[in-house]
C-alpha cells in the first residue's frame, strides 16, 4: 500500500500535465512502515527525464542514477528516503509497460506510480509493486495519507 496525500498527488499530476506530451518522472520520498507493507509519502522530488531532449523517445523516461543519491542526501536528516518513483504515460493507461519492467524498476521494495495523461489532463493515477522475482508488477492500493510534517 502507498499513502499519498491529496496535495502530493496533485503535485505529481500537475508535473505530468506540464510535461505532456513527454513523460515526466520523479522520486517519492518517505518512510516504509508496517513491516515493509506500507510506504508513506512525505515529499515528491521531480527530476529531469534524461530522454526529454530526444523527440523520438517522448514515450520513454529514465532517471539519472545520481538523482536517487541526491534525494537520499537531501532528506536523510529528516529520517526519510526514496521509497518509490513516478512517471507519466501520455495518452496511454496508468499501467506499467514491458519497458518499465525491464528498465525502470530497480527494487521490489519500492512503489512505482504511473499517471495517465489524456490530451494534456491527468486522468488516472495507479501504483505498482515489483514482484520479488522481478517478473511482473502487481497493483497496490493508493490511499490518501496525511500531509508531510
Amino acid at each position: 500500500m502507498i499513502k499519498l496525500s491529496a496535495a502530493l498527488r496533485a503535485e505529481v499530476e500537475r508535473h505530468a500535465e506540464r510535461e505532456y506530451p513527454r513523460e515526466c518522472c520523479g522520486l517519492l520520498v518517505g518512510r516504509i512502515v508496517d513491516e515493509g507493507h506500507t510506504r508513506i509519502i512525505h515529499a515528491t522530488y521531480p527530476v529531469k527525464n534524461v530522454f526529454a531532449d530526444e523527440g523520438e523517445h517522448h514515450h520513454r523516461m529514465a532517471i539519472e542514477p545520481l538523482e536517487y543519491a541526491r534525494a537520499e542526501r537531501r532528506y536523510a536528516a529528516e529520517g526519510l528516503g526514496v521509497v518509490g518513483n513516478y512517471h507519466s504515460h501520455p495518452d496511454h493507461p496508468a499501467v506499467p509497460s514491458q519497458y518499465d519492467l525491464e528498465h525502470l524498476a530497480p527494487w521490489p521494495t519500492m512503489s512505482y506510480v504511473v499517471v495517465s495523461v489524456r490530451e494534456g489532463k491527468a486522468s488516472d493515477l495507479r501504483s505498482w509493486e515489483l514482484e520479488a522475482d522481478r517478473s511482473r508488477f502487481e497493483e497496490e492500493e493508493v490511499v490518501e495519507g496525511v500531509e508531510a510534517s
